[in-house]
């Protein structure tokens, strides 16, 4: 059976809360991307407006998630947005085939330093 809440040790609950949080800006990334790259293949590869439709649904998405970040919106979205450009990093890679340069590389690590200092340094 699960621990009780009173006994979860207060870098348990830390690690928790760090991977329930970056879980959230993956999934805000992958819906940001996502529904982009859809409106993308509408609009620029003049696939069927479908596309553009659903894009826009996961777009929408996209909107709602950050709300489940337990902070507030600025410090959110600054750090979101060192993910962000990682995300989109890994998905020209797996999605588009490819592969990023050292210097997108050196900038997805210096960003995503940034953001998590933004977001997880203990205040």
């Amino acid at each position: 059976m699960g621990k009780k809440l009173e006994s979860i040790h207060p870098t348990d609950y830390n690690f928790i809360l760090n991977l329930f949080t970056f879980g959230l800006f993956v999934v805000a990334a992958l819906f940001e991307i996502g529904g982009g790259y859809l409106v993308w293949q509408w609009l620029r590869e003049k696939r069927n407006p479908i596309f553009g439709v659903i894009g826009g649904i996961i777009l929408f998405l996209y909107g709602t998630v950050p709300t489940f970040q337990p902070s507030n919106f600025g410090r959110v979205y600054a750090a979101y947005g060192g993910i962000f450009v990682v995300m989109a990093i890994i998905w020209g890679l797996v999605i588009d085939k490819r592969r990023p340069d050292r210097y997108e590389i050196i900038g997805g690590l210096i960003v995503l330093l940034g953001a998590s200092i933004i977001f997880y340094y203990p205040r």
